[in-house]
């Protein structure tokens, strides 16, 4: 019998494979709308095809979580990684002329499965090698690559496609992703549970109707609908309304800068909570902090006035949503069976994708009518829901005694 892998080595060979899955994705921002445009795509077109990505994922994180279970997560993760190449290719092959319309949207509808993979079985194979005693510290490192990913393609495409044109852009991701999936058969370990003799689909999620597990959904949409959501989607807004600059950087400038401090801040913090949560068995109470940080920093956000203020609410939102992924990731092997951890993954996935996916929409219709609005009302609806951290607190003390 093989010896079992540490959980840090576990969660190390995992990071850089989820953070690619993250580049490819924000890669295509800086670059999709300006080639489409070039080539004549209509902007709701164009908008279709940068949402087809979260769309496809949401409908697909359920057969992900079953597949994960069924097959592995390591197996999934590689075939996630594949699906990322060729999502590249249909990038590079888009940039022909005539071409940009439908294999960007077969790019980014595939995107949708092969993110969904990367996502649930890095984060399966995570509480897997940590199990019960150290899924915080696991979960944590795999969480804070996920946080960074996306900002970090959508960096590094914007500035690559500016000094060496798309087509090397495209390149270059398609080699990086390339090398990440050889890197993850190579040496990311094959971590599963045995499956009982057969079982549907249906089976599985039934297992999951468990009011622990619907309260960390909750706590998960909310989080994402604030931060990943509605922040991300009207703060350039909130800076440009209220004349507030950094430097004397302009509003899109200034908002991605306060923006890079909250991802900074909730990377950074994962892994000190994640561990402070193991140690204890206090992930539910770290949870319950991090929406009471969430909450103040949204009012903060809603209110301020000049930099100081808007630095503060932003760093209190980073802190929040660092206290609440790993410890809402942690807290599912209390309630969900190590051979159903895929199936659990993809369901706390989902509700965080769904939050996402409504935080804009939601989001800029209440910044029609006041710049407060969408942050007051965001802060109120995670206040309304810290006695759910509270009552999840309870829980897992009583598992934990």
């Amino acid at each position: 019998m093989r010896p079992q892998p540490s959980v840090r080595r576990t969660a190390l060979a995992l990071a850089p494979a989820v953070l690619l899955a993250g580049f490819a994705g924000g890669i295509a921002f800086p670059i999709l709308p300006i080639v489409g445009e070039r080539q004549g795509l209509h902007l709701a077109f164009i908008g279709a095809i940068l949402a087809a990505n979260r769309a496809m994922r949401v409908v697909t994180m359920p057969f992900v979580g079953a597949l994960t279970d069924r097959i592995g997560g390591r197996r999934t993760l590689v075939a996630g990684l594949a699906l990322q190449i060729l999502v590249m290719l249909a990038y590079l092959w888009g940039l022909s002329p005539g071409m940009a319309g439908p294999l960007f949207l077969a790019g980014r509808m595939l995107h949708g499965p092969a993110s969904a993979c990367v996502f649930v079985a890095g984060q399966s194979l995570a509480l897997q090698a940590g199990g019960r005693d150290r899924a915080g510290e696991a979960g944590a490192l795999v969480r804070a690559a996920m946080a960074i990913g996306v900002p970090v393609g959508i960096v590094a495409g914007g500035f690559l496609a500016e000094g060496f044109g798309e087509r090397a852009t495209f390149e270059i991701a398609t080699a990086a992703v390339a090398l990440g999936t050889v890197a993850a058969w190579l040496w990311v370990p094959d971590l599963r549970a045995p499956l009982p003799a057969r079982s549907s689909l249906a089976e599985a999620f039934a297992g999951l109707a468990q009011k622990p597990l619907a309260a960390i959904g909750a706590l998960s949409f909310a989080s994402n609908f604030s931060a990943q959501g509605m922040v991300l989607s009207t703060l350039v807004l909130l800076v440009e309304q209220r004349r507030v600059s950094l430097f004397a950087m302009g509003p899109q400038a200034t908002a991605s800068s306060l923006m890079g401090l909250m991802l900074i801040v909730e990377s950074v913090s994962m892994p000190f909570m994640g561990r402070a949560g193991d140690r204890g068995g206090t992930h539910a109470r770290i949870g319950a902090g991090g929406m009471i940080a969430l909450a103040l920093g949204l009012a903060v956000v809603g209110l301020a006035t000049h930099n100081g203020e808007l630095g503060v609410g932003i760093a209190l939102i980073g802190l929040g949503t660092g206290a609440l992924g790993p410890s809402l990731l942690a807290l599912l092997p209390h309630w969900v069976p190590a051979e159903r951890r895929g199936v659990g993954v993809g369901a706390l996935q989902l509700c965080g994708d769904v939050g996402g996916a409504l935080g804009p929409l939601v989001g800029t219709a209440l910044l029609a009518g006041s710049v407060r609005a969408p942050y007051l009302a965001t802060a109120g609806m995670v206040a309304c829901l810290f006695p759910v951290g509270v009552w999840l607190t309870g829980r897992e003390r009583a598992e934990v005694a």
